[in-house]
Formats: C-alpha cells, structure tokens, sequence
C-alpha cells in the first residue's frame, strides 16, 4: 500500500510541477504566475479565472482610491462576464442580471471624475457582495475589505 502511495503522491507533484511551469515561462511576474495556478481540484473555470482577474482590478483600485492615486488601467475584458462558464451551478438568468450591474458601476468608475471614485467603487464592490452573498459566499471577507473608508 505504501508503494501505491508513493507513485501517487510522485505523479500528483510532477503533474502540478509541470501544471505550474507551463504557467511560469520566465517572462511572467508574479501575479500573472499566480493566476495561472489552480485553486479549484476540480480545475478553475472561465469565469473563475476571469473574477481573479476582476479581484486583482478592485483591490489595485482600493489602493490606489486609498492613497488618492489614480485607477488601475481596465481593458474592457469584463464585458464577457456574464457569457463564462462557472465552476458552480448558479441560476444564469440571475447571474446575468448581477453581471450587468457590475458592469454598469465599472463604465461609470471609469467615466467618473475624481472626486466621486471612491463612492461608485463602492457601489461596485457592494454588487460584488450582493452577488456573491447569493450564489458563493467564500470570497466575501476578501471583498468586503476592497470597500474604501471615506
């Protein structure tokens, strides 16, 4: 039984060695290397992958909003969130409608003008937790500090 254990153990670690070093080809910085890293046993989904990257905007924005610097650069890559496959079964139908609100607050994030920044990211990090305090609660506690104190 110990043999059989070992080879596992062996097989798993050289499957996520190699998992981790086709993510980390040397020209990645850290964060780009850590989103590459698999979080879910089951495989990270498209829009798991996808609100990482939503996760890294937000708390790079609190930051910045923090010291009363400017945002954090946005691509528009969000505009796809509510057409990702999810690693859970949520009602799609909801999960379009909460997309769409996210959606909304970040266009308006990036329109507003300094003074009222702080206020809108709130108002999309309080979607964020109106979504997930309904379908995956895990990631609440993480957001709920890219709320800025005024």
């Amino acid at each position: 039984m110990k043999k059989h254990t070992l080879i596992l153990v062996a097989s798993l670690s050289m499957g996520f060695a190699t998992l981790y070093s086709s993510c980390d080809n040397g020209s990645k910085d850290k964060a780009e290397a850590e989103s590459c890293t698999p979080l879910n046993p089951n495989g990270d989904s498209e829009r798991a992958l996808l609100m990482r990257e939503m996760t890294r905007l937000a708390e790079g924005n609190a930051e910045a909003l923090r010291k009363g610097g400017d945002l954090l650069p946005y691509d528009g890559e969000f505009e796809k969130l509510a057409s990702t496959t999810g690693t859970m079964t949520v009602d799609e139908a909801f999960f379009k409608a909460m997309s769409e609100g996210y959606l909304v607050h970040l266009r308006e994030l990036y329109k507003a003008a300094p003074e009222d920044r702080i206020r809108i990211h709130n108002n999309l990090i309080q979607s964020c937790q109106d979504c997930h305090a309904q379908t995956c609660r895990g990631p609440l506690k993480r957001i709920d500090k890219m709320i800025v104190n005024i």
